[in-house]
């Protein structure tokens, strides 16, 4: 294994610094990626990348192409680590997010034809009355504002529901309804990523073509690619023998220590809004689907133009000419700037990535959730990095451009439950500047990851560096763009109440357990020691506090993985709140006709005034929120 990993990283240091992209070319006239790997040797340049890596890798699937046709595809590791089950040609994965590609494409088709026009509001192709949640309702919402997720959706709980296969609506029109988020800003305001934007518009798809969503696609895009091994429906009824082999698919987290891995089974998800990433099937359709986009003669549409019209930019990094979305494709952070789009679910995550100009693309699937390393980093691999690239050389940056602070993510709720999810850390990323002027994510001070940084390269403009993976961020007018979302500057004071209130729920919870294991341990209370009423109202405050905390703990751990909780923590919490202040006025009453030193009273005041703010707490960020929901 030592050896392996030795030969691997001298392959590596040889494809990516000692071939010269012009040297090479001018040698044998091949053919060479951007980051300069002759086409001949991008096969084994993947192969030394993945055994560099696969110490901690499940299994990953990958297919690089071209306009000609496939030049390399390979599969690494395990479908089934514990039986010995090898990734191969009939492994399928889920695409997760990059089947929102399958919607872009369709309403492309469709405004191709005619029966799709970008500048109608969305509501002349909905049913009268179907969106019942804007907040704008005056502002015209286009078809291309759902293609570059500005619409003004907020994030949902219900967005990418995982239920139960018997959950799931009878059409896409019942889940839509159901799971209608709010409208939160002014439409073009903010980039905010939407599954339910992304879902609304395939719902267009089936109103204006006049046929379901899946059907739509398997005419129109699968059946002339040959696409016989990929299903969409949410059940994969649509395609048995994707249904059977996506059964024998083990999905897992993997680590360098073997301790931290998890083995989550099949782990299939079943989405009530399935257009945004239901998608599932082998590496050969993934890869036909991503040789169809770079084709000379693009066989998904009737001409060409409309596959250029599909990849110009629909918004760009603030008044820069760096394109950021192309209806629906995200622009991709490499030494050139490439189109596609990455998925994940709860088992699996796949991306697509290709360059329109040159038209090699690769597509890389694995069995791992979240995983970065081969989905950011294989792109990398053949299309170099980002500093290279024209416009993003290395520069002094402006001090006036200094992005110190506390920045809330716009992909975010704003309203409604899980309103206080959103001042975690996460949706809240604290940045602070580092002395050589790169930036990390620091709380209090204190850097949180010191593997990620962001580094300046020209004014106003950044590039994230983790691990394996690069990202633009653009500064301008107040706002932190990235691809996705945008992030505005925010006042931590509510995050640290969040933090503050669940740690100070856990030490009321150990307080409370220490002293019914003193209780228990005493056989006889002391003489003149019996607890009064106040001390057994504020050990039942206590106890409330540490209840909650773990409440609220675990609404954060299940946010978004187990909706049903989110009505359950609040009706807990809720009842744990009129149970305080119930509390709280009768221990400040029993105060007042008391006969007790003044320091004891100002403990039974302190717990009082506690018991209130605590139910006040509940009322505005639990039973209100869940009520705007």
């Amino acid at each position: 294994m030592k050896s392996r990993r030795i030969l691997a990283a001298i392959l590596t240091i040889i494809l990516m610094t000692a071939l010269s992209p012009t040297a090479q070319a001018e040698a044998t006239d091949e053919k060479a990626t951007p980051s300069g790997i002759p086409y001949s040797e991008i096969g084994s340049g993947i192969d030394a990348y993945i055994a560099e890596r696969e110490a901690g890798m499940a299994s990953c699937a990958v297919s690089v192409y071209d306009a000609d046709g496939v030049i390399c595809s390979g599969y690494y590791g395990y479908a089934d680590i514990e039986n010995s089950v090898l990734a191969d040609a009939d492994t399928v994965y889920d695409w997760g997010s990059a089947s929102k590609l399958l919607v872009w494409v369709s309403v492309m088709q469709l405004w191709e034809c005619g029966q799709i026009d970008f500048d109608k509001d969305i509501r002349d192709y909905l049913p009268e009355g179907f969106l019942t949640k804007l907040q704008y309702p005056k502002e015209k919402i286009t078809m291309l504002n759902l293609m570059a997720h500005n619409a003004g959706f907020q994030e949902s709980f219900y967005e990418n529901q995982y239920a139960a296969s018997d959950d799931l609506f009878d059409t896409l029109e019942e889940a839509l309804r159901f799971c209608e988020c709010y409208q939160a800003f002014h439409v073009g305001e903010y980039t905010a990523y939407s599954n339910y934007g992304t879902a609304l518009a395939a719902y267009i798809v089936e109103r204006v073509s006049g046929t379901d969503y899946v059907t739509y696609v398997h005419k129109n895009i699968f059946e002339p690619l040959g696409m016989e091994h990929t299903a969409l429906d949410p059940r994969m009824a649509d395609n048995e023998w994707v249904c059977a082999h996506r059964g024998k698919l083990h999905c897992y987290e993997r680590y360098l220590d073997p301790r931290d891995n998890r083995d989550y089974g099949p782990c299939i998800a079943f989405l009530q809004l399935f257009p945004a990433g239901s998608a599932i099937g082998t590496l050969e359709d993934f890869s036909r689907f991503g040789r169809a986009l770079v084709e000379t003669d693009c066989p998904l549409f009737e001409s060409n133009a409309t596959r250029d019209e599909m990849f110009t930019p629909l918004s760009r990094y603030g008044g820069t000419e760096i394109a950021r979305n192309c209806h629906g494709f995200w622009t991709g952070d490499y030494g050139v700037q490439t189109l596609g789009h990455p998925g994940n679910t709860l088992g699996c995550s796949a991306n697509l990535v290709f360059d329109p100009a040159s038209g090699l693309g690769i597509v890389i699937m694995t069995n791992e959730q979240g995983e970065a390393s081969f989905n950011l980093g294989l792109p990398g691999l053949l299309f170099g990095d980002i500093a290279s690239r024209e416009g993003f050389k290395d520069t002094a940056i402006a001090e006036e451009c200094d992005i110190s602070g506390y920045w809330r993510m716009m992909r975010n709720i704003v309203c409604g439950a899980g309103l206080a999810n959103s001042f975690s850390i996460g949706p809240v990323t604290p940045f602070g500047r580092n002395d050589d002027g790169t930036y990390s994510v620091k709380l209090f001070g204190i850097s949180l990851n010191r593997e990620v940084k962001l580094v300046p390269l020209n004014e106003n403009i950044f590039i994230l560096r983790a691990g394996d993976a690069t990202q633009v961020y653009y500064y301008g007018d107040g706002v932190l763009a990235v691809a996705e979302t945008d992030f505005v500057r925010c006042n931590p004071f509510w995050t640290v109440i969040r933090y503050g209130f669940v740690l100070f729920g856990a030490l009321c919870l150990l307080t409370v357990v220490i002293k019914l294991i003193v209780r228990a341990v005493r056989k006889k209370r002391v003489a003149g020691r019996n607890h009064s009423l106040a001390d057994r109202q504020i050990l039942g405050q206590q106890l409330v506090y540490g209840v909650s905390g773990v409440i609220f703990t675990a609404f954060y751990l299940t946010y978004n993985k187990i909706p049903a909780f989110t009505a359950v923590s609040a009706i807990l919490a809720g009842a744990l709140g009129l149970g305080a202040l119930v509390n709280g006025a009768l221990l400040c009453y029993n105060t007042i006709k008391s006969n007790v030193r003044l320091r004891t009273k100002l403990k039974q005041y302190s717990w009082a005034v506690l018991s209130i703010a605590y139910a006040a707490f509940i009322l505005v960020m639990q039973l209100y929120n869940f009520w705007s929901l």
